[in-house]
Parts: structure tokens; C-alpha cells; sequence
């Protein structure tokens, strides 16, 4: 979640002169999927901060540690999808520190699922 949250802020302040272009020009329909050569900081001021995987992040991020608060494990699946999502972004980009740290959290979480169901099951009669 701090994850989320410090990706896209620092991405948006790194571009505020772009953010503020943006504002100027009015807010919807300012970015296309197919810029032209004037537009591309804009789009990529987009795609680096609300665009990036700092929002999803974040969101996914809410219910893990609201799961983990109340003791509940948090479910295999997500774990491997954060996996996958790495693997992908790693593949098509670069295994940088970020992707790196994106495989590492798919990694905790699927171990932390496999750990909480071995103890359930352990505890069983």
C-alpha cells in the first residue's frame, strides 16, 4: 500500500510542471492513447503517476492488511496474480528494483497463504 501511495504521489510531483498543463487545458479527454510528438510528456506524466501500478497497489494493498490485521489469512490467489503481474512487467521491461520488489510481495504472500492453510490444516483433529 505505502508502495502505491509513494509511486504515484512522487511520480506526480516529479512532473508538476506537466500536471499543471494538464489543469490549464481542462482536465478531460487531455490524454490519448495515440499522442503526438507535443503530447507525449503529457501522456507520460500520465502512465508514470495515475496510469502506473501505483494505484492498483494501492488498492490492492487496502484489504491485504486489512485481512492481516484481523488475523485472516489473505488468499493464495492473490499472492500469485501479484506474481504474475511481475513476471509480466519484468518480461516486457526490465526486472528493475520496483518489479523486483512487486515479485518479492507476489513471493510473501503466496508463502504467508501456503504457511496460514498448512497451519489450519495442522490444527485440525
Amino acid at each position: 500500500m505505502c508502495g502505491g501511495i509513494l509511486h504515484t504521489v512522487t511520480a506526480a510531483l516529479m512532473r508538476q510542471d506537466v500536471w499543471a498543463q494538464i489543469l490549464d487545458e481542462g482536465f478531460f479527454n487531455t490524454v490519448t492513447l495515440n499522442p503526438s510528438a507535443d503530447r507525449l510528456a503529457v501522456a507520460e506524466a500520465f502512465w508514470f503517476s495515475p496510469g502506473s501500478f501505483g494505484v492498483p497497489l494501492l488498492l490492492l494493498g487496502s484489504p491485504v492488511i486489512r485481512l492481516a490485521r484481523r488475523g485472516e489469512p489473505v488468499p493464495g490467489w492473490v499472492g500469485w496474480g501479484v506474481l504474475a503481474w511481475a513476471v509480466l512487467i519484468g518480461l516486457l521491461g526490465r526486472f528493475d528494483a520496483g518489479t523486483m520488489t512487486l515479485l518479492l510481495t507476489g513471493v510473501l504472500l503466496v508463502v504467508g497463504a501456503w504457511t496460514a492453510r498448512r497451519t489450519r490444516s495442522e490444527d485440525k483433529p
